[in-house]
């Protein structure tokens, strides 16, 4: 208990550190799919539609602080019968570090199905200005709140500035892995593989435009898991 209510003085001095803002974009606040530390001004809000079947909303309440809600839309193919899976989650993300072309943030979410996410993480760079491009590192733990079983998982992910309405993209992020078994210890039969997703953004102040492909590296199926499109948009609103 001290050494949560440390930690939570210590995210609380942080935040107070001040940093030269850079303008924020549509967008801003992932590569494609792994989050960055960056966060809206306070008031505005973003939709977000990934691969048109998982839409998010995003709330800016402070300058630091994002609250959002997702929604995701599995169609599967049950006994030649159609149905359609859905997860609702709830997030949230504090930029609690903020300095020159460095910024920190924790994340969290919650979904109806009781899985729980916290992580953080660390954006270097801007991509704003005279910034040249960012890169950015992710920690993560994922668990089911009625089990003690956490997996860990990995993920980074950088931006580069082609020009003002152009950006190159690219993030990686490994398979959750159990953090409490030695990697000696893993099984031989389990996958060990990495989802890949490199491409283009297309943006401007307040709608950006993301088409990339995502691959699968690793111990995989290639003939069944080949490249696949990905397309995002976000809409910003202030």
């Amino acid at each position: 208990m001290k050494k949560l209510a440390l930690l939570s003085i210590l995210l609380i001095v942080l935040s107070f550190l001040d940093a030269a803002d850079g303008e924020f974009y549509a967008g801003d606040q992932s590569v494609f799919i792994l989050p960055t530390a960056y966060t809206m001004p306070k008031g505005s809000c973003a939709v977000t539609v990934y691969e048109a079947l998982i839409p998010q909303s995003a709330y800016a309440p402070i300058d630091r602080l994002h609250l959002s809600a997702a929604g995701i839309f599995l169609p599967t193919l049950n006994e030649e019968e159609l149905r359609c899976i859905v997860i609702v989650s709830f997030g949230a993300k504090y930029n609690y570090f903020r300095a020159k072309n460095v910024e920190s943030a924790v994340l969290g979410s919650l979904t109806h199905y009781h899985t729980v996410t916290l992580g953080n993480v660390v954006s270097f760079g801007s991509n704003s200005g005279d910034g040249k491009g960012s890169v950015h590192l992710m920690g993560m733990l994922t668990g089911d709140i009625e089990s003690d079983n956490l997996r860990g998982i990995l993920g980074t992910g950088g931006i580069l500035r082609l020009s003002n309405r152009i950006n190159a993209m690219a993030e990686l992020t490994f398979v959750p892995f159990d953090i409490e078994t030695e990697p000696s210890h893993s099984s031989e039969e389990e996958n060990k593989y990495a989802l890949l997703i490199a491409g283009l953004r297309f943006k401007w102040q307040k709608v950006s435009f993301d088409l990339g492909f995502m691959r699968m590296l690793g111990d995989v199926e290639q003939s069944k898991l080949m490249r696949y499109p990905f397309v995002k948009m976000s809409i910003l609103f202030r």
